[in-house]
């Protein structure tokens, strides 16, 4: 290990190893700093929701013999849900991606120091090894903080353990019934876990909707679908303390209500994972919302970055490949606008709910002239074949320019559509000039063909 690098990367998820790569590549020495290869994308983050999530689809499948085309035989669906069979897939993946990322760093010559890493002067960081404890002291002349997030703790009062996303697969069997505190991405995500399962499912959620960044008729419509497959969503809920009575679970609410559950799933958000990195040490300065950031996404400290969920902007995995990309070219030389606003996000549910760019009121809000044009999967062929024909794409477009503003999709192909509304609107392609396009058929972007020519045939109304 050499006593300075060019750029020292603290953390080893995505946003972490996409950077120290595309460094390397470039030609700068790079030392990545982390206890382990793979971070909480692997081990608890969108890994483990969406293996969780594909797992629970088959069971669910077979448990309730919606297999169209195969008579399932009734003993194949007496067997349980398996945790431990279940834990050694998802272990089994990460173990992957963890190689996989290995070998990224390895092929690019960066550096990799197992251990933590905290800041103990503006160009100088003190790093431990995981294996013998021992101390250095090493000099950088770029920084990236890409140290994740984590899940903060619920604050109220509590004999009961309860469940998060890296813990859920330590689960001996299936629990007759689940409160999921929290209703945005995760609690979603989860709560569809557990009622395929067979669980009873609760979503306590503090505000008056899920998915309160989402578009109000998609989260409507999202709403109206858990609750014909069960889920049921609590709203305005405040609790005030959780008690252990027996097996099960007893929250109360400050409305003097109260609500069993035998297991709770806590999903709250997550928090930028930097308060034992000793920012302040480095002149790195933070106020309520955390570590101030310009738009390059520097610190105080113009020579240390935060990337990826420890920047506090927002926790995606496609934020975290972004966020460090721009950054990586930017300690290049590199010098360009980031539009934060155009990333797509996913719900990875069935069905998919997506979104990109703007709703009305933000569009509004940013001084736009908005106009909508929606479209529903009623008749669209390749609904009819899967057997699903609730869907919705909502577009946002500008009145003036016709460019498309944002995208709320909910529905099969969800998370496929988001991603060609997202080369749209980067392209600024008008919507009216969508049709000229070819498409595939039977496919869901056949949406866009149809979604052209409603614009075209309205005009400027």
């Amino acid at each position: 290990m050499q006593n300075k690098y060019d750029v020292i990367v603290i953390g080893a998820g995505p946003a972490g190893v996409n950077a120290a790569t595309q460094l390397s590549n470039a030609g700068f020495s790079v030392l990545v700093v982390s206890e382990y290869i793979g971070g909480g994308y692997c081990f608890s983050g969108s890994i483990m929701s969406n293996t969780a999530l594909y797992l629970s689809y088959l069971y669910n499948k077979f448990k309730t013999r919606t297999v169209n085309f195969i008579d399932i035989p009734e003993d194949a669906v007496k067997a349980p849900f398996d945790f431990k069979k279940s834990r050694k897939y998802v272990e089994n993946i990460s173990s992957k991606i963890v190689k996989a990322f290995t070998d990224q760093l390895c092929e690019a010559g960066s550096e990799f120091f197992q251990g933590i890493a905290e800041f103990v002067s503006k160009d100088k960081v003190k790093i431990q090894s995981r294996e013998t404890g021992k101390k250095y002291e090493v000099k950088f002349g770029k920084c990236i903080v890409a140290t994740g997030s984590y899940n903060p703790p619920l604050e109220i009062p509590s004999t009961k353990k309860f469940l998060y996303a890296n813990n859920i697969f330590n689960l001996q069997s299936v629990p007759a019934s689940v409160a999921v505190i929290g209703g945005g991405f995760v609690g979603c995500e989860y709560a569809t876990f557990f009622r395929r399962l067979g669980c009873d499912v609760h979503i306590v959620e503090k505000t008056d909707r899920i998915l309160s960044t989402f578009d109000p008729q998609v989260t409507k419509r999202l709403e109206d679908s858990f609750k014909r497959n069960g889920i049921n969503v609590r709203k305005n809920a405040n609790i005030v303390n959780v008690e252990k009575v027996g097996n099960k679970s007893i929250l109360f609410f400050d409305d003097d209500d109260n609500m069993e559950a035998e297991e709770i799933f806590v999903a709250i958000g997550r928090k930028p994972a930097v308060n034992n990195l000793s920012l302040e040490n480095a002149g790195v300065e933070t106020d309520e919302k955390g570590v101030k950031l310009d738009q390059s996404f520097r610190t105080s400290n113009k020579n240390i970055y935060l990337v990826g969920d420890a920047s506090g902007k927002t926790m995606l995995v496609n934020w975290a490949y972004r966020s460090s990309s721009f950054v990586a070219k930017h300690i290049s030389g590199v010098q360009r606008k980031f539009k934060y606003e155009f990333m797509p996000k996913v719900l990875y549910i069935d069905p998919e709910v997506s979104s990109v760019g703007f709703t009305e009121k933000e569009a509004k809000l940013k001084g736009f002239s908005p106009l909508t044009v929606k479209y529903t999967y009623t008749n669209l062929e390749k609904s009819l074949i899967i057997g699903f024909n609730k869907g919705l794409v909502k577009v946002i477009y500008d009145r003036e320019t016709k460019k498309i503003l944002g995208a709320h999709i909910f529905g099969k192909g969800a998370s496929e559509l988001v991603t060609a509304f997202t080369l749209l609107i980067q392209s600024g392609i008008k919507i009216d000039n969508i049709s000229e396009y070819i498409f595939n058929h039977p496919t869901f972007a056949e949406v866009l063909n149809e979604l052209g020519n409603k614009v075209k045939t309205r005009g400027s109304k």
